[in-house]
């Protein structure tokens, strides 16, 4: 082969190993960039918005009623005098799904893969509870063996919906001066931060239960105050 020849096919494959390499990092590291479906937290067509007195039991009584001896599953959310809710999980391939069932959150299953715990709950559902809390609470996640992960609430972000019932709705931000967001960077500003937890719900407004949406954001304790005994 000629060595002009040989140097130019170095080069393509060069080229290519290189654009592939860097297709490969963007699809494993980087965040999600496309429009994401971020689930309704609204209230549904036939079904009124409900407000229940809620008991909250002491802590190492509710991680009895939730533990089933799996450690690496996600099994409950506490937080001291605001929630104790069970923790369901998506149905594989459908991460729009938001339980109705009351006293459960949902995990998102995509915010997991950017290592945030993302916790869903319709507003006139378990939800409704999200907008109890503040910033400096302690949230506990209960894990299938009875061992605690402890974080603590840092910030509370609103956001308005532009088309509030498509998962794909752009949104304006309500705490930095009306901002317009893609649906895609709030999702990255929300769930790509690593370890942390996220509660998610709607907010109702103007005469519709998915106006806007609410996130409660709380950041892991010190290792030192981790508690990962088994109960």
């Amino acid at each position: 082969m000629h060595p002009k020849t040989a140097t130019l096919t170095f080069n393509r494959l060069s080229i290519r190993l290189l654009l592939l390499t860097s297709l490969t990092w963007l699809m494993t590291f980087a965040p999600a960039r496309l429009p994401v479906a971020l689930p309704i937290t609204g209230g549904v067509s036939g079904i009124t918005e409900r407000s229940t007195a809620v008991v909250i039991p002491l802590l190492d009584n509710f991680i009895a009623t939730v533990k089933n001896g799996q450690p690496k599953q996600l099994v409950g959310v506490y937080v001291s005098k605001v929630l104790a809710l069970k923790v369901a999980q998506q149905p594989a391939n459908n991460q729009a799904y938001v339980t109705r069932t009351i006293g459960y959150a949902t995990q998102f299953g995509l915010a997991a893969k950017y290592g945030a715990t993302a916790l869903l709950a319709h507003n006139y559902r378990s939800g409704a509870l999200f907008f109890d809390l503040l910033a400096g609470q302690e949230v506990d996640l209960i894990y299938g063996d009875g061992a605690i992960r402890r974080y603590t609430i840092s910030t509370l972000r609103h956001f308005q919906a532009l088309r509030p019932t498509n998962p794909y709705s752009n949104f304006v931000d309500l705490d930095n001066g009306g901002q317009q967001l893609l649906n895609a960077d709030l999702f990255q500003q929300i769930y790509t931060s690593g370890d942390q937890v996220v509660f998610q719900t709607c907010i109702k407004a103007h005469g519709n239960v998915s106006w806007g949406r609410l996130f409660v954001i709380a950041k892991p304790v010190g290792l030192s105050a981790q508690l990962s005994e088994n109960r």
